[in-house]
């Protein structure tokens, strides 16, 4: 398999500080708070990044089962590991994952959120994918602006 060098890359200045931007993102509460989603998460190497988008739905098909936090530094850098949706089981059922490397900084308007989706193989349901996605995380940060925005 040959990964590419594609990237997806979305930002966002959210009018919240930094220390609760990256509570939004770190914990089972805060993403829950925000995407309005049940969510397990355990910040730790090798700790969980589900998000249940399908709270009731079968086993492995309700949302990001099975992700993992790959690194951090805190209120600064996190990684995780990320799966399809699955409406693309291809991409959904392979061993290999993508991963999204979100990085925090404090600015005057707020906190700076640059959001990097990498590890992109070649393949048509792989392009799928990027597509699938290079839209769905612009919806992701848009949705947590707006979180912020009425809090």
């Amino acid at each position: 398999m040959k990964i590419t060098d594609k990237q997806i890359i979305k930002i966002a200045t959210i009018n919240a500080p930094l220390n609760e931007v990256w509570h939004s993102w770190t914990t089972s509460e805060g993403i829950t708070a925000f995407m309005g989603v049940p969510a397990n998460v355990k910040l730790e190497r090798g700790g969980l990044f589900e998000l249940y988008f399908d709270a009731n739905g079968a086993s492995g098909l309700r949302g990001s089962e099975g992700c993992t936090f790959i690194s951090y530094v805190p209120n600064e850098m996190l990684s995780f590991t990320w799966n399809s949706p699955p409406t693309i089981p291809y991409v959904r059922n392979h061993e290999y994952k993508t991963w999204v490397t979100l990085f925090f900084s404090e600015t005057a308007a707020g906190t700076y959120l640059r959001l990097v989706h990498t590890g992109w193989p070649e393949g048509e349901e792989w392009d799928k994918t990027y597509l699938y996605f290079d839209n769905a995380w612009g919806n992701v940060l848009k949705v947590l602006v707006a979180h912020w925005e009425k809090n």
